[in-house]
This record gives C-alpha cells, sequence and structure tokens, in this order.
C-alpha cells in the first residue's frame, strides 16, 4: 500500500514541476550558486516560463531572490514562449556585445523534459553552465560556457569582454 501511494504521489508531482534547466557560478561569493529553472505543467510551458534564483551555500544555505541589483545581469528576459519552448536573454550576455553573437538562449521540451540551449561557435550546444568572472563594480571580466556538442562532446568557450 506504501508502495501505490508513493507512486501516486510521484505522478501527481510530475504532471507540474519546475526544473532547473543550468546554472550561473561567480567569481565572487562562488559557493552560491544561481540557478535558472522552468516551469512545465502537463508537458507545457507555464508562466513565468523561466526564473532565476539562488542557492545560497556561502551564508547559511536556502534559497534568495535575486537582488534589485543582480536583476539587471542575472534576471531572464523573455522574448519568445509558447507552450513548448521560450527564448531568453541575460543581462550579463548582452554586456560582451558582440563577442557572444547570439545572445539568445533557447529552452525547448524534450519528452517533457526542458533543456536549454545557445549557439557556441556556430553550433547550438546544450547549456550546463555559465562561470562569470566579476569585478567589485559587477562588471564581468569574462565568462567560460559549458555545455554538450550535438556530438555528445562536453564544450566549453571562454570569452574575454
Amino acid at each position: 500500500m506504501k508502495s501505490l501511494f508513493a507512486l501516486a504521489l510521484l505522478i501527481t508531482s510530475l504532471s507540474s514541476f519546475a526544473q532547473d534547466i543550468f546554472v550561473i557560478k561567480k567569481s565572487m561569493n562562488p559557493k552560491n550558486v544561481l540557478h535558472y529553472k522552468v516551469n512545465v505543467d502537463n508537458c507545457k510551458l507555464k508562466a513565468p516560463a523561466i526564473s532565476a534564483y539562488w542557492i545560497m551555500g556561502e551564508e547559511g544555505g536556502g534559497q534568495e531572490v535575486l537582488s534589485s541589483k543582480e536583476k539587471s545581469y542575472f534576471q531572464p528576459k523573455i522574448s519568445y514562449s509558447n507552450s513548448s519552448e521560450a527564448d531568453f536573454s541575460i543581462g550579463a550576455m548582452e554586456e560582451m556585445g558582440s563577442k557572444i553573437p547570439d545572445k539568445s538562449i533557447r529552452v525547448r521540451l524534450e519528452n517533457c523534459k526542458p533543456k536549454a540551449f545557445l549557439e557556441v561557435n556556430g553550433t547550438e550546444v546544450e547549456l550546463k553552465d555559465i562561470f562569470v568572472s566579476v569585478n567589485f563594480i559587477m562588471s564581468v571580466n569574462y565568462m567560460n560556457i559549458s555545455g554538450i556538442s550535438p556530438n555528445g562532446a562536453k564544450i566549453t568557450k571562454k570569452i574575454q569582454n
């Protein structure tokens, strides 16, 4: 009976969930990790499609929202969204100018699972994490973008500002 109850609970929880698609780590306070999540309900994106939150590893744990200063750099700016895909950008990537030709992060549902994609060197890669080196005034020095290429190889691209 307990197994049946656990299975029913699992199936119910899978119909509506938020799932992390990638993370951003900064050079300042590196144990605090910014997570981007996609809200999915019955295999469809639900508003807000993408949101960001911190997991605080340096300050006693817990979860926090973006501060007003951080929002200009890390808040998802959704440019397109429907029930199965969404495009968004973040200010930290926009600050890199032409060094990142396509700043749009594309989210697609594949078998009800959201995945994030970004074009790197002319190839669409599945985005896993971004490391951002910032200075004290929150200016971006460089980024390391890591993901998985279509052939399954891990790829990392360093972009200097």
